[in-house]
């Protein structure tokens, strides 16, 4: 008889152990980065559609500030009444939004300002706006302004 021991080739009980915990580690990683991401993105998102709400409501306003030849400010009804001989739209200003009978923008507005002809005002007739809102720097304000017609004056 041949006692001939054959050793097989194989991993032991404490290799495969070892590669399990290290698989484990890189997989708790892989999932830690994956949450950061995705909260970061969650970030962008919610700041990229801010923006747009302000890009969009900036645009509006320029729109209807240049088309209607008359503005008025009502501040016991909290709202921006543009008005031509043929038609009209409002622009009801709430305490976290802007809304039209068209648009709403979910906006908290910090501070709005009214002038008229350079000067601050209260309330009556209006040739510009400055709206500053939260969660923004000073660089994102809006600012718009017409260009009086000249029978105002008259």
């Amino acid at each position: 008889m041949n006692n001939v021991s054959h050793k097989i080739k194989a991993f032991t009980l404490t290799e495969m152990m070892v590669v399990i915990v290290i698989s484990a580690i890189v997989v708790g990683l892989a999932f830690t980065i994956l949450g950061i991401v995705q909260k970061n993105m969650r970030g962008i998102e919610a700041n990229y559609n801010h923006q747009s709400q302000i890009q969009s409501l900036e645009a509006a306003l320029t729109i209807d500030f240049n088309r209607y030849p008359k503005l008025q400010w009502n501040p016991k009804d909290n709202t921006l009444l543009c008005s031509s001989p043929n038609e009209e739209k409002i622009y009801n200003f709430n305490s976290d939004s802007i809304s039209t009978s068209i648009n709403s923008f979910i906006l908290k507005t910090k501070a709005i300002k009214y002038y008229f002809q350079g000067k601050e005002v209260t309330s009556g007739t209006i040739d510009a706006i400055k709206l500053t809102f939260d969660n923004t720097t000073d660089l994102h304000r809006i600012f718009v302004y017409k260009h009086n017609d000249p029978t105002i004056y008259f």
